[in-house]
């Protein structure tokens, strides 16, 4: 009886340890908080969020293994600058892309490495997938393709089609810019798909990207990954700022 009770006991506490985590990360990385700044101490936290010293310190190890933040010896925590940010971690890029009014630099940086890394990647995946990599791509695209009518239905099987791509190309690096793709995929299909049509315009260039994939065109993959981002950049540019269609 006693294991279950220590079980649950240790869930909460990293659950309230990542939920205090994201609240102060998501402040830092929005400015709330200027580098050098002193962040809510143990007990204040503990008080705002109703935990206990030791959760807290669990937030603050999360924070700093990002990058987030740094204590200093009878001085306390304070954010740290940009320039220490882990800016690939998943948390990180999340927190940072977490409403549609994200710095509008980084979006187009995102855009840049996208095109920088995607195409590569389609190329490589064309070249290197096999049976079980190549089902990954088509099962996404098949959920695309039943959802295509509902941006917010069609955001997660079109994270999981161009993760696949990355996974696809055996390459453990490519694998490492999945977190990136995934967490920018996130609000661009939200802002790209702010016009009539969409997203189910994007589903033949998703389309055309899979075929060259399956018949191990590398060029044909290459130029279909640079169409689709192309277009999807337009888009992103395009929208920003742009209210939200009505359902």
């Amino acid at each position: 009886m006693s294991t279950p009770r220590t079980k649950t006991r240790t869930g909460t506490r990293v659950d309230g340890a990542a939920r205090i985590a994201e609240r102060i990360g998501s402040a830092i990385v929005a400015g709330r908080y200027r580098p050098d700044e002193l962040v809510p101490g143990e007990i204040e936290l503990g008080r705002r969020y109703g935990a206990s010293r030791t959760v807290v310190r669990e937030a603050f190890k999360l924070l700093s293994a990002k990058g987030l933040i740094a204590s200093r010896k009878r001085a306390g925590t304070h954010a740290l600058p940009r320039e220490s940010w882990h800016t690939l971690d998943a948390d990180v890029l999340a927190w940072r892309l977490k409403n549609e009014r994200a710095e509008p630099k980084f979006v187009a940086d995102l855009l840049h490495v996208r095109a920088l890394v995607e195409p590569a990647a389609a190329a490589m995946a064309a070249q290197s997938h096999t049976r079980k990599t190549l089902k990954a791509i088509e099962e996404a695209y098949a959920e695309m393709a039943l959802s295509a009518h509902d941006a917010t239905l069609y955001a997660d099987p079109d994270r999981r089609f161009h993760k696949a791509i990355l996974v696809a190309t055996g390459n453990d690096v490519m694998v490492a810019f999945a977190a990136l793709t995934e967490a920018a995929l996130g609000i661009f299909v939200r802002i790209a798909s702010r016009h009539a049509g969409a997203p189910g315009a994007s589903l033949p260039l998703h389309l055309a990207i899979l075929e060259a994939i399956r018949r191990r065109d590398g060029e044909g993959a290459r130029a279909a990954m640079t169409v689709l981002l192309d277009r999807t950049s337009r888009n992103v540019r395009r929208n920003v700022g742009k209210p939200r269609r009505k359902a």
